[in-house]
């Protein structure tokens, strides 16, 4: 449990208050609330937004899931960015 603590931290995740189990928070631009609950030693991810639930045994794995959602989020936005730039907006 430790180790998904510290990756998330690391991450930027901070921990939501007054939970029974412990859930870390960020706020990501292109994702929305991506929120991170621990539990029996797995971690449940959630975008809301887009409605995404993983579950995850291995810090490695979660932490390689999150860098690739933000990374697809960052490309979409200059996509669209780009997109408009050529548009004359």
């Amino acid at each position: 449990m430790m180790m998904f603590s510290r990756m998330l931290r690391r991450q930027g995740f901070y921990r939501v208050k007054n939970q029974s189990e412990p859930v870390y928070m960020k706020h990501h631009v292109g994702l929305g609330g991506v929120y991170v609950r621990i539990e029996n030693r797995r971690a449940l991810i959630t975008v809301r937004d887009l409605g995404i639930e993983e579950e995850f045994t291995r810090v490695k794995q979660l932490e390689k899931f999150i860098n690739e959602l933000e990374d697809e989020a960052y490309r979409k936005k200059c996509f669209i960015v780009h997109k408009m730039k050529g548009m004359g907006s």
